[in-house]
């Protein structure tokens, strides 16, 4: 019997959790997060969901392996269920909240390439952003820019503009709250 199996049948999700997020092993981390799903813990089932976000190929391999099996089926259905009800929630919420004259937002990020952003102007009367233009005709207003860089070769000082993220924002009126929930 493992380390964390041991973890497991003491039901002991404290330390569980300390290994799954400062233990220097990886697999001993994917196991303790497998064990806090063995016990239900949430924690455990978020965490492998982040490693599936990662760059290492091996530990998302194996993490997609430990999501695969049937208790975090469950868990992820019963996640999903629960958040889908406070987002049902929140949007009851917010209509009522225009109804009483209220303001709401929804806000959303989108990346676009350099080459979509940038344009020869030779006149320097400026140029349209077509992605960007299709957006405010919607409603959307830009908020905010990040500018992406990228490396010509790897550990290069040589960088350059590869594109940029724009955080969108929309006000809702009173008349488009049926588009609130829609809307993304």
């Amino acid at each position: 019997m493992t380390q964390i199996d041991e973890l497991v049948k003491m039901r002991d999700r404290e330390t569980l959790y300390e290994l799954m997020t400062e233990d220097g092993e990886w697999l001993t981390r994917l196991e303790a997060a497998e064990g806090l799903v063995e016990l239900n813990d949430r924690r455990g089932y978020e965490f492998l969901v982040m490693v599936t976000m990662g760059d290492d190929d091996e530990m998302i391999e194996v993490a997609k392996e430990i999501l695969a099996s049937p208790e975090l089926a469950r868990m992820k259905r019963e996640i999903e269920s629960e958040r889908e009800q406070e987002r049902r929630v929140r949007l009851e919420s917010a209509q009522k909240r225009l109804q009483k004259g209220g303001k709401v937002y929804r806000y959303k990020m989108i990346r676009l390439p350099a080459h979509a952003l940038m344009a020869d102007d030779p006149l320097g009367k400026g140029f349209e952003v077509g992605a960007l233009d299709e957006f405010g005709l919607e409603g959307w207003e830009v908020v905010n820019i990040l500018p992406v860089r990228g490396s010509l070769m790897v550990g290069s000082v040589d960088d350059y503009f590869s594109g940029a993220y724009f955080l969108l924002k929309k006000e809702f009126l009173p008349s488009e709250t049926v588009e609130l929930d829609s809307s993304t």
